[in-house]
């Protein structure tokens, strides 16, 4: 039946960011549409190549996520509900490997380990790159874990320490289990970052789907094989964010009520001893000892004149890309309030494109912008053209960052607010402008330093699309891995790593979880 106020409700910002979505799933879109209508490679080689890059994946997700998974639920139990020495320092230092994208964390770890560095122990192949996807993505499932086992009930916990249990026991027969779905929620974010890393994967000359596009596409001269690919990477990537939000949605029953705050578990001298141990690797490993070599290196082999343009073109995409993806985010989050179903589907598809690695989306606005030179509508793809597919790609890749703390702010919007708007006169952009936007703008501040620091961070989709003889910081710290030239690497390794400190040292402190008593 037709209803008017329904209609009404569906205003200019609504249809605002309904184009907004339609610019993220876009590249997504293309991908599965030009997959099924192109082939130019050998439907032998590409089943052999898709395979293997299946297998290569799967088993990266496999071993690189549990470790992930056993490091961050460990951690986030002991750092939530323990007391031991350093507990409160470990509580933000351990979510610092957050800063590092995997690929840093490869290279570092490559020449702390090369022919007489510093470490013996080599840490190459499968099982090096299983370690580095664990020790840099552990604090999705600590952040996830964390803010779980803090919020539980206080009656379950105690109940189960009257009966006798110690806290081990009540780890695994009670708080973990309560835990669980966020967990998996941070394991399955976790995996997906795995799924969609390139550069790592590449450097520990594995084959993985990520490596399979850019093998498809560079080595062999197959474009359709490379769609084809992507199709079935994106496709993998969205089912695990579907897995992720079923999970998240069935966390809300660890929330019970806590009636009162449960005091910490306080751990004998051994127990509190080997806490601090095990957390204190956790940060040595997953930051500071790869943060401190690659600014040793950094000192005694920098080229200063070789890092400064990479560096300007870093900050000038950087900040039009965060520009241009913190303009969508916010009008798809306000529409979220007010639209309902649609909304609804907008977040969906904001996020489905952040599951989705940064080749894929690169593969896909391509794919798009070739499409349009077909039909003549643009001419050959030169340098303006290349930014403007790469910011697309962005924007398509990390809107969901900039949805998700948006969307928190507005949440603080009362329904009555906004109603007293609409009653005093106020139309839809008035209310967004002078009414969403001020109320969300801390908020819009965190989303604007998140996408800053995750495109400063994006690899892939930057090799495919960049300019030619536009290098960022993130390609020429590849670019110097990928010839074996690791200490020249570091000064722009160590540039991204330190530019993407401060705003997930600031999102640690930050976190909106309930304390408990110390």
């Amino acid at each position: 039946m037709f209803d008017p106020a329904r209609v009404a409700r569906f205003d200019g910002v609504a249809i605002f960011a309904a184009l907004a979505t339609l610019i993220c799933a876009a590249p997504a879109i293309a991908v599965f549409a030009l997959a099924l209508t192109r082939s130019d490679g050998g439907a032998d080689f590409a089943g052999g190549l898709l395979r293997d890059g299946a297998i290569g994946t799967l088993s990266l997700m496999l071993a690189g996520g549990l470790g992930a998974i056993v490091f961050g639920a460990t951690s986030a139990w002991l750092v939530g509900l323990c007391r031991f020495p350093g507990r409160s320092v470990f509580e933000w230092l351990l979510v610092a490997p957050l800063a590092a994208p995997s690929y840093i964390l490869a290279y570092a770890y490559a020449s702390l380990t090369w022919s007489g560095g510093p470490i013996p122990i080599p840490i190459a192949g499968f099982w090096g790159a299983a370690f580095v996807y664990a020790i840099g993505l552990y604090p999705y499932v600590y952040l996830a874990g964390r803010a779980a086992f803090v919020s539980q009930s206080s009656g379950a916990l105690e109940a189960a320490r009257t009966l006798g249990a110690r806290p081990a026991q009540v780890f695994w027969r009670v708080a973990l289990p309560l835990a669980r779905p966020a967990i998996a929620a941070g394991g399955a974010l976790a995996m997906m970052e795995i799924a969609a890393d390139y550069g790592a994967a590449h450097h520990f000359g594995l084959t993985t789907l990520s490596t399979a596009v850019f093998r498809a596409w560079y080595a062999h001269g197959s474009p359709g094989m490379a769609l084809q690919i992507s199709a079935v990477l994106l496709a993998g990537a969205i089912l695990f964010l579907m897995v992720e939000r079923r999970a998240r949605g069935r966390a809300s029953f660890a929330n019970a009520s806590r009636g009162r705050e449960t005091p910490r578990y306080r751990l004998s001298p051994l127990s509190s001893a080997a806490a601090f141990l095990f957390c204190a690797a956790l940060a040595t490993f997953g930051a500071l000892l790869p943060l401190a070599w690659l600014l040793r290196l950094a000192l005694l082999h920098a080229n200063v004149e070789d890092i400064v343009q990479p560096f300007v073109n870093s900050m000038m995409l950087s900040s039009g890309g965060a520009l241009v993806t913190l303009v969508l985010a916010a009008s798809i989050a306000a529409a979220a309030r007010r639209t309902g179903a649609f909304g609804k589907a907008s977040l969906y598809a904001a996020a489905m494109g952040y599951a989705a690695p940064g080749a894929v989306l690169a593969m896909g606005a391509l794919a798009l912008f070739g499409a349009a030179r077909e039909a003549g509508w643009v001419g050959g793809l030169g340098a303006g053209l290349a930014l403007t597919a790469l910011i697309w790609s962005y924007a398509a890749r990390f809107a969901s960052a900039g949805v998700q703390p948006i969307d928190a702010g507005l949440a603080r919007l009362s329904k009555g607010l906004d109603s007293s708007a609409r009653t005093l006169g106020a139309g839809p952009w008035r209310r967004f402008l002078h009414v969403d936007l001020p109320i969300a703008a801390p908020s819009l501040a965190a989303a604007a330093l998140i996408l800053f620091v995750e495109i400063l961070k994006e690899l892939p989709a930057t090799l495919i699309l960049r300019p030619f003889d536009f290098d960022t910081l993130a390609v020429k710290a590849y670019a110097y891995a990928s010839d074996e030239r690791l200490l020249e690497a570091a000064a722009p390794a160590l540039l991204i790593f330190v530019a993407g400190l401060l705003p997930i040292l600031v999102l640690s402190r930050g976190i909106g979880v309930r304390r408990v008593a110390t």
